[in-house]
């Protein structure tokens, strides 16, 4: 098992440095220098991880990746304890981590510091506790504190907490008599507290935001939603999953397992969720049907499988992990397959370039958290950043002057400005214009604080 872990960490750490910070991860590691109950997309506790990496690794770009690489290293000795739990000895327990940590989905989202690595990992608990309680050895109160983080992580794991309920009162109503399930409920609820009271006093725009999604969280098409969900498996180890949920529904204590992986996966086709919100259900499985697997696996029979998965997994590792150089990468159109290896180059050169334009203005403002994100990170000497996308809303400087430089804003979007002229362009790898976005110089139209909410309309 430590072979194991060891070699999926290495491998993740070998290439976590490559190519750069990508979009995202700009604005977590500005989330954590505002520490709070809650933000538009996601819960605390990627915030304050992003938090303790920036004290312990300064603004390390492998620091910062380390901690979604411990949290793959986690899930995979969870998907262990799960095939222990169900009777798999030393061989079905390192088939159960193999399988789960050696997927393409962990591999590639353990290569960035996201809340999807997080939430991998606190479901994982979730339903291994789970799993135990209908096994008549659980902790109610222990699942509770699970339930609590990972929903503190991940608003994702809501459903399949509410599928969990719903099966075992389906199938198993003695587990929920016990007296630990009003207790576990008390406890996960005290954990969701300070984000309840930041929701509260945001409009609950968390709510708001998911009901009313941005075409990027929605982008993904059902159809691809399922081949998306079959990758997670490697394809290779779909036959394990399948086997794994058929066993769980197939025992009468473990029923309500089984179908709240399957819940889960449809609940998430029909919403229009993306596969990896439903992808920890499906690695449960894996983690479950690695005991059949175990079983039915002769000597020749797994040498054959392992072949398959590895000469898999190693055409589908560029897609992954940055193994390429990223010119390489980009003519080879791996780049082009996968946005998140777009949204990480250009980042520090939009940062000098601003850096020499913005002397002499009062602030910055920019289209959205990624500009928003590398500015305050990489900016030296720049005045105030600000921007209306997402959190940074509720993040606005105090600003005295009205000479303001625009990054990516257009024309037709500075109607809060008196005097708009282009100064420069710049073309991100993420850009479908060929100019480049434009960076503009503007007065505005009012004190900052009196155009925001004219700001704000940009994006409600």
């Amino acid at each position: 098992m430590l072979v194991v872990v060891a070699a999926k960490c290495a491998l993740n750490l070998a290439f976590a440095g490559r190519y750069g910070w990508q979009r995202d991860e700009l604005y977590y590691a500005v989330a954590g220098r505002h520490l709070q109950g809650g933000y538009v997309e996601f819960p605390a506790v990627t915030a304050l991880l992003s938090a303790t990496a920036h004290a312990l690794f300064g603004w390390s770009l492998v620091g910062f990746r380390a901690f979604a690489i411990l949290a793959g290293a986690g899930t995979m000795l969870v998907a262990a304890l799960v095939a222990r739990e169900l009777g798999g000895e030393r061989r079905a327990q390192v088939i159960a981590a193999v399988a789960v940590g050696f997927s393409p989905l962990l591999i590639a989202t353990n290569g960035l510091f996201q809340p999807v690595s997080f939430d991998q990992l606190t479901t994982m608990v979730v339903l291994w506790l789970a799993l135990r309680l209908a096994l008549g050895r659980g902790s109610w109160p222990a699942l509770g504190v699970a339930a609590g983080i990972g929903l503190e992580t991940k608003y994702t794991l809501a459903v399949p907490l509410v599928l969990l309920v719903a099966t075992f009162l389906v199938w198993r109503r003695d587990v929920l008599r016990d007296r630990g399930f009003p207790i576990a409920v008390v406890i996960a609820a005290a954990l969701l507290v300070p984000n309840l009271i930041w929701e509260a006093q945001h409009s609950w725009t968390s709510v708001h935001w998911f009901l009313n999604p941005p075409a990027s969280a929605t982008d993904e098409s059902r159809p691809q939603y399922v081949v998306d969900l079959l990758l997670v498996t490697h394809l290779v180890a779909v036959p394990v999953a399948v086997a794994g949920v058929l066993s769980l529904v197939r025992d009468r204590l473990l029923r309500p397992l089984g179908w709240t992986v399957v819940g889960t996966a449809l609940a998430y086709l029909v919403l229009g969720g993306k596969s990896y919100y439903a992808a920890p259900a499906v690695l449960f499985a894996l983690a479950t049907g690695a005991v059949p697997f175990e079983r039915w696996a002769t000597r020749r029979r797994l040498r054959n499988v392992g072949i398959a998965f590895v000469d898999f997994l190693v055409v589908l590792l560029p897609v992954g992990l940055p193994v390429l150089p990223l010119r390489t990468a980009d003519k080879a159109g791996v780049v082009a397959a996968r946005s998140d290896y777009q949204d990480e180059v250009g980042w520090h050169a939009l940062a000098h370039r601003v850096e020499g334009l913005a002397r002499g203005t009062d602030v910055v403002l920019t289209l959205n958290y990624g500009e928003a994100g590398a500015l305050d990170l990489f900016g030296r000497d720049l005045p105030p950043v600000a921007s209306g996308d997402v959190t940074f809303r509720y993040w606005r400087p105090k600003v005295d002057g009205r000479r303001a430089l625009l990054v990516g804003l257009a024309k037709g979007d500075a109607r809060f400005c008196r005097r708009y002229r282009v100064v420069a362009r710049i073309a991100m790898p993420v850009d479908n214009e060929e100019r480049g976005r434009p960076i503009a110089r503007c007065t505005l139209d009012g004190s900052l604080a009196a155009v925001w909410p004219r700001v704000l309309a940009l994006y409600d």
